[in-house]
């Protein structure tokens, strides 16, 4: 671990009073902008600016691709003039139903009457509700991102095609990000063999692989995330490492310091675990060893000023990160 550059004594930092169970780092109600959310920025901007049809986004389970997108749907607007941007969860059904489909559509734009009528119904009052919000915005178009795409049936492909034809008629272009496992790509695969191109070309042509933490920058930007990038409550000066670590944060206690210790960490646990995949750390399970860290070993647990490495292997093991690392590679 790096050392604090000077030391300083305790005092009192006047740290905020917050109902129990109200912390960010307590409800994991939190998003910090990693390297793989700045890359994943990059790759929408680019197929925004491009007014790409569609792309797919894809990754592995719990590296956080879910609440990656739900943080840029709330930004994006912000750089591209309140250009509508719907969030739309993909659920499993055996059997598609065009009626329950487009009723799921009216639900998660935030239509106020999304059951009543029959699909042919559901369907027009869907796109009269897009169309009004791309005219609103004045930029013409909308954008979805379908959250656990892999789901879809081709035949509700062709549902999202007939959206896409009837929205270009008035105007209006529609963007589509797939956003799912590897069996999005999978999928892909089957609709070139099938020739399916107007759904590739329509709504995967663009690929975007979605990574957890790999290397020592993404550990570093991680930590650091949790020392600068966030502030709990609001205006209150209290990075989420200051407020579980107040003293020892004016004495120059930082998570970035951890960095090395931390990838070093990682490396033994998984070599001793007889992983030999790529290293790789879903956001999910790194984010439960250093809430685990800070709540423990934190003014409100043990308040200590420094953690081993042996406090450490005990907040990954809790992750359950070398489990679940074990459970993928069967």
């Amino acid at each position: 671990m790096e050392q604090a550059n000077q030391i300083q004594a305790p005092q009192d930092l006047d740290r905020p009073i917050i109902p129990n169970g109200s912390h960010p780092i307590e409800t994991g109600r939190y998003l910090l902008a990693t390297n793989e959310i700045q890359k994943l920025y990059f790759k929408i901007q680019q197929c925004l600016n491009n007014r790409f049809p569609g792309a797919i986004i894809y990754g592995r389970p719990r590296l956080g691709k879910t609440r990656a997108i739900k943080y840029l749907t709330h930004i994006l607007p912000n750089e591209f003039e309140g250009l509508p941007i719907y969030f739309i969860t993909c659920r499993k059904y055996k059997n598609p139903n065009e009626a329950v489909f487009f009723e799921d559509l009216l639900i998660d734009v935030g239509h106020g009457i999304p059951f009543s009528g029959k699909a042919n119904v559901k369907r027009q009052r869907l796109l009269k509700f897009l169309i009004q919000e791309a005219e609103v915005s004045r930029q013409k178009r909308i954008v979805l991102f379908i959250d656990d795409a892999q789901r879809l049936h081709e035949i509700q492909y062709g549902w999202l095609m007939d959206i896409n034809n009837e929205l270009d008629r008035f105007g209006v272009s529609l963007t589509v990000f797939l956003v799912g496992q590897q069996e999005l790509l999978d999928q892909r695969s089957v609709f070139l063999e099938l020739g399916q191109a107007q759904i590739i070309g329509r709504f995967m042509v663009q690929q975007h692989k979605f990574e957890g933490v790999c290397n020592r920058s993404d550990m570093y930007e991680c930590l650091l995330g949790y020392d600068e990038d966030c502030e709990f409550p609001a205006n209150s000066g209290f990075s989420f490492t200051k407020y579980y670590f107040p003293d020892a944060f004016v004495n120059g206690f930082r998570l970035a310091n951890y960095t090395d210790e931390l990838m070093e960490i990682y490396t033994e646990m998984r070599r001793e675990a007889g992983l030999s995949s790529r290293f790789e750390i879903p956001m999910q399970y790194l984010t439960l060893a250093i809430e685990y860290a800070l709540k423990k070993y934190g003014v409100e647990g043990e308040d200590l000023s420094s953690i081993s490495k042996t406090q450490w292997i005990d907040a990954i093991t809790y992750s359950s990160y070398i489990e679940s690392e074990l459970y993928s590679a069967i």
